[in-house]
């Protein structure tokens, strides 16, 4: 059977013999029942589990707003032009608006950024900063019941009002992105965070896990303690397209927003290939390594240990993370880059410990444009430049009655068990 997956800006086929394809495992990705204008608008006019926000405001308060850094792809702009409208309409003046970037321990925006992140025309009218892990202003105000000390921005946590927003989606240890994740890490310190994402180790700290996930708790805990007025979240599809949205209380949004997520991307699978084959989803899924990696880490469930993934992603810039190579040369095994994290965690060295945890249970063989002895000598992978060259390496590996699975969008398929 000749299958599709994207590669870059681009797709390349190929076969699979029928006698080895198990299945071919494509995501339920929803169509926008409306435009994005219209479906966001409709969020912040019908709030739930709370009030509109033009009746939560009052003249004269003041108002802190966090928004997601560039690392997310948000529509940004448009939720601030409808927060704002609401404010407006509330009689908040825009001199007593803050807007925050929660960019966590993630490189400060400079100006240009900012633009790029907000709009140019909320960069002109408001004032506009960004979490600072070494250098910024911030009030510890309380205690989760894992122990972290929850220091959050002063100018943050001394609001009148305080409104977090950004997109719900998969997160490796958090279980989704959204809501308190604008607060941890968005705008808290170095140390909060650190303690917070320490919490990675645990079995339940996973990408679609809300329930038993220590991390996910330890950052609503934080939210709370720190205050948290309304929300306003978007899902997106795998074209970007907002295709849900929801505001108000940020535990209903988050609720709501990641039930929609699983409609879409969450799979549970029977049976366990002997191959897998998964790609990152093409451009700009597949802009690098670190972020190609995603697609293996989504959909290996979908293998048996021992198995062989064939991870399919252009890399046009290669590793893309000087951290992430230097630990995975720096040290040998996930063991040795957990007890590192312990004593200080760094963002950006997480990704070896999870691709070292995967190496060392699958065999990988890697489909990219990456230099190929840097591919195998530090990311301890097998390079091959075609599919065809991929799969026949892993009939050798596995056998040659092994079961294929193709996840053709790993990055946004979550498979599970």
């Amino acid at each position: 059977m000749r299958v599709k997956i994207p590669y870059g800006e681009r797709e390349i086929d190929f076969d699979v013999p029928d006698g080895n394809l198990l299945d071919v495992i494509l995501p339920r990705e929803y169509i926008a029942p409306a435009k994005p204008e219209s479906i966001m608008r409709n969020a912040i006019m019908n709030p739930i589990g709370e009030d509109r926000l033009s009746d939560i405001a009052r003249e004269g308060d003041t108002v802190a707003i966090v928004v997601e850094d560039e690392t997310r792809p948000c529509p940004t702009p448009q939720i601030l032009e409808l927060v704002l409208n609401e404010l407006s309409r509330a009689g908040v003046d825009d001199s007593d608006i803050l807007i925050i970037v929660g960019n966590g321990m993630h490189s400060v925006p400079d100006f240009d950024s900012i633009k790029r992140i907000v709009g140019e025309r909320i960069t002109r009218n408001y004032r506009i900063i960004a979490n600072d892990v070494l250098n910024s202003d911030y009030i510890m105000v309380g205690k989760t019941k894992y122990g972290n000390e929850v220091e959050v921005l002063r100018e943050y946590v001394e609001k009148d009002i305080k409104i977090v927003t950004g997109v719900i989606g998969y997160h490796y240890f958090a279980g989704y992105d959204g809501t308190r994740r604008s607060i941890l890490p968005g705008i808290s310190s170095m140390k909060t965070i650190q303690f917070n994402h320490r919490m990675m180790f645990d079995e339940n700290a996973r990408a679609g896990e809300l329930k038993n996930n220590p991390v996910h708790h330890d950052m609503n805990d934080a939210m709370h303690l720190a205050g948290c007025d309304f929300a306003f979240n978007v899902v997106l599809n795998s074209n970007r397209k907002v295709v849900g949205a929801w505001a108000g209380n940020p535990d209903s949004v988050l609720d709501a927003g990641s039930k929609v997520v699983d409609e879409m991307y969450k799979i549970r699978v029977e049976d366990e290939a002997d191959i897998l084959i998964t790609s990152a989803s093409g451009y700009p899924h597949d802009i690098d390594l670190f972020q190609t990696c995603k697609a293996m880490h989504m959909t290996m469930q979908g293998v048996r240990k021992g198995g062989t993934i064939i991870l399919v992603g252009e890399c046009r810039n290669g590793h893309g993370s000087d951290v992430y190579f230097e630990w995975m040369k720096r040290y040998s095994s996930s063991e040795e880059v957990k007890k590192a994290l312990m004593r200080e965690f760094i963002a950006g060295a997480h990704k070896a410990y999870y691709h070292y945890r995967t190496v060392e249970d699958y065999n990988v063989i890697l489909v990219s444009d990456m230099d190929e002895k840097e591919v195998k000598d530090v990311f301890k992978m097998r390079p091959e430049k075609s599919i065809e060259n991929a799969l026949k390496e892993a009939f050798e590996i596995s056998g040659k009655d092994s079961m294929v699975r193709v996840v053709p969008y790993g990055t946004n398929t979550l498979l599970t068990t």
